[in-house]
C-alpha cells in the first residue's frame, strides 16, 4: 500500500506476469532456434518469436518474484508467522502438491507425445501408449517450478526471521536494515549495484539468462539464487515504498535503456560466438543483468503509473490469471502440434494456440473455479 492506499498496479502488474507466461509458451514452438525441452513447428518459425521471448523472458519471472517478494513481506508483518504460514500453504503448498499428481502430467502428456512419434518416430499407436505410461512416471515439477521455489523462499523467510530472536543475528539485521533505511536509492548508479549480484550468478550459467529447473531435486543452482536474489530485493522494497515513486518517475528513461540492451544483446546471442571470448562473456552477462534490472524497474514504474486506479475487471484478470497459468499449458501445445501438416497459416497457428486455451481456460475458471474450493483455495473467497 502507498499512503494508506492499495497498489492497483501491482495487481495489474501481477496478472500480465503470469498471463505473458501463455503467450511465450505459445510462441515457443514457432521460434527459430531449437531447444530438446520444446516442441518445434518445422513448417512455421520465424526470428520475431525468438526476440519476443528474449524480450519477455530476461523481465516476466523476475518481475514475478519481486512482486511475491514484496506481497510476502506486507503480509508476514500484517498477519503474522503462523498467519503466513497458513496462507501460503493454502495458496501456493496445496495448488502445487496437487498440481503434481494431476496438472502436470497431463501437461507434460502432449510433449510426450511430441517425443515419441516426432523424435523417435514411433507409430501413432506406440507413441501414445508409451506417452500414457508417462502419466505415472517421472514428470519433474513442469511448469509449476515457481510455486517450488515459492515454497523454498516462504521457507527461507520464516528461518531468517526466527533468527532475529537470537541476539547476535539481531545486531546484524538492524544494521542491515538501518543502512538500507538511510540510502539515497534516486541515484542512477544503484542501477548497477543492484545488477552486481545477479551477473555473479549469471556467470554460473552457461546460458545469457538463468535458465529455469523443473527437477525436484534440482540440478543446478544458480536460478533459486537468482530468482532467491530478486525476491529478496522484492521484500527489502516493500520496507522502502518511496522506491516505488521513484519507479514511477524513470520508468520511462529505464524502459528505453532495458530495450537498448535486449536489442544489443539478442544481436550478439545470434550472430556473434559470445561464448568464447572470455570478456565478451564477462559484458554480455552484465549486460543481460542490467537488462533484468532496467526492464522489471521500467515495468513496475509502467503499470504504477497508468494502472493506478481501481479496477473491478483487473481484479478479476488478477484472480483468473493464476488457474489460467496453471492449466494452460497442455492446451497451449496440444494446439500447436494439431497444426503440424496442415494448411493453417502461419501467424494464424500462433494465434489459434494462443486464443483458444485462454479462452477455455477463462471459460473454466468463471464457471468451476471461481466461486468453489478450487477458487477460494487460489485466491481467497469471492463473492458472487
Amino acid at each position: 500500500m502507498i499512503n494508506g492506499k492499495r497498489i492497483h498496479g501491482l495487481d495489474a502488474l501481477r496478472a500480465i506476469a503470469m498471463l505473458l507466461g501463455v503467450v511465450l509458451h505459445a510462441a515457443s514452438g514457432y521460434r527459430v532456434e531449437q531447444v530438446d525441452y520444446w516442441i518445434h513447428d518445422d513448417q512455421y518459425n520465424n526470428i520475431v518469436f525468438d526476440f519476443f521471448y528474449f524480450f519477455i523472458h530476461s523481465f516476466r519471472m523476475p518481475l514475478f518474484f519481486l512482486i511475491a517478494g514484496f506481497f510476502s513481506r506486507f503480509l508476514y508483518f500484517r498477519s503474522g508467522e503462523k498467519a503466513f504460514i497458513k496462507n501460503r500453504w493454502r495458496r501456493i503448498g496445496i495448488p502445487f502438491f496437487i498440481g503434481l499428481l494431476t496438472i502436470v502430467p497431463l501437461s507434460m502428456l502432449p510433449f510426450n507425445f511430441y517425443t515419441f512419434y516426432y523424435k523417435q518416430h514411433l507409430t501413432f499407436d506406440i507413441a501414445m501408449q508409451k506417452s500414457l505410461r508417462q502419466l505415472f512416471g517421472r514428470n519433474g515439477t513442469a511448469h509449476l517450478w515457481f510455486l517450488y521455489d515459492l515454497l523454498m523462499f516462504y521457507t527461507g523467510v520464516v528461518v531468517v526471521m526466527r533468527l532475529r530472536s537470537i541476539p547476535f543475528f539481531e545486531k546484524i539485521f538492524k544494521f542491515i536494515s538501518e543502512r538500507w533505511d538511510t540510502l539515497n536509492l534516486s541515484k542512477y548508479y544503484w542501477i548497477f549495484l543492484f545488477s552486481i549480484p545477479l551477473w555473479i550468478i549469471l556467470l554460473n550459467d552457461p546460458l545469457l539468462f538463468v535458465r529455469s529447473d523443473t527437477e525436484l531435486i534440482p540440478s543446478h543452482l544458480s536460478f533459486i539464487f537468482f530468482y532467491g536474489y530478486v525476491f529478496f530485493v522484492g521484500w527489502s522494497i516493500q520496507k522502502r515504498m518511496d522506491v516505488l515513486n521513484i519507479l514511477v518517475k524513470k520508468f520511462p528513461g529505464l524502459l528505453l535503456l532495458g530495450i537498448l540492451f535486449c536489442c544489443g544483446l539478442f544481436y550478439i546471442k545470434m550472430e556473434v560466438d559470445w561464448e568464447s571470448n572470455k570478456w565478451l562473456y564477462y559484458t554480455c552477462k552484465f549486460g543481460a543483468a542490467l537488462q533484468v534490472v532496467l526492464l522489471t524497474g521500467g515495468v513496475i514504474g509502467f503499470f504504477l503509473r497508468f494502472f493506478d486506479s481501481e479496477s473491478k475487471l483487473w481484479r478479476y484478470v488478477s484472480d483468473a490469471s493464476y488457474w489460467i497459468y496453471l492449466v494452460h499449458l497442455g492446451m497451449v501445445v496440444s494446439m500447436e502440434m494439431m497444426f503440424f501438416n496442415t494448411p493453417v497459416p502461419g501467424i494464424l497457428r500462433f494465434l489459434l494456440s494462443l486464443i483458444i486455451p485462454v479462452a477455455i481456460s477463462f471459460l473454466t475458471y468463471h464457471l468451476f473455479v471461481r466461486y468453489t474450493v478450487i477458487g477460494t483455495t487460489l485466491n481467497g473467497i469471492r463473492k458472487r
